[in-house]
């Protein structure tokens, strides 16, 4: 969708890393969802900024979208969260050597829920190594129903992430 396109846009225009964009319909009223990020991570600052830039595109006079919905939308933004969900191929090559969770749409050998380290990202399959024992899994990307990382309490003492003041 286009409109989906454009406030990604917006969002890496500005400098943050728009981690995905949605639209929804919530009782009659659109919803869009933006999730945004950075390298030390969002505060309430950074989404109340990019949300002011979304709903300055949304109402200006150049976007096909200032009559969106004759008004009856709602928007939020925020970060994706420690455990950060997962869209795009790009995002699984991104956190190699992180752990995940994958959701199938079809299963392998009779399994649809994977957990394990991304050992490696060839030709569209990932390749888990698993922490159930077993030693990997390849799952091909268009597989995937829905994937996150995974946050282990204790485990990210060194964690790069921060809070930002």
């Amino acid at each position: 969708m286009e409109l989906l396109n454009e406030i990604e846009y917006v969002i890496e225009k500005s400098g943050y890393e728009c981690v995905n964009v949605s639209i929804k319909n919530d009782n009659g009223n659109l919803k869009i969802q933006a999730l945004i990020d950075l390298p030390g991570g969002v505060n309430v600052d950074d989404c109340e900024t990019v949300s002011k830039l979304i709903d300055k595109f949304l109402d200006s006079s150049d976007s096909n979208y200032n009559d969106l919905n004759k008004g009856r939308y709602y928007l939020e933004v925020s970060s994706p969260g420690i455990e950060r969900p997962l869209f795009k191929l790009s995002d699984y090559e991104k956190f190699t050597g992180h752990e995940v969770r994958i959701r199938l749409i079809e299963p392998i050998e009779g399994r649809k829920n994977f957990t394990g380290v991304i050992k490696k990202i060839s030709d569209g399959v990932i390749i888990l190594e698993l922490t159930d024992g077993l030693e990997e899994a390849s799952i091909n990307f268009d597989n995937i129903k829905g994937g996150n990382l995974v946050f282990r309490f204790g485990e990210h003492k060194n964690d790069k992430r921060r809070n930002k003041k």
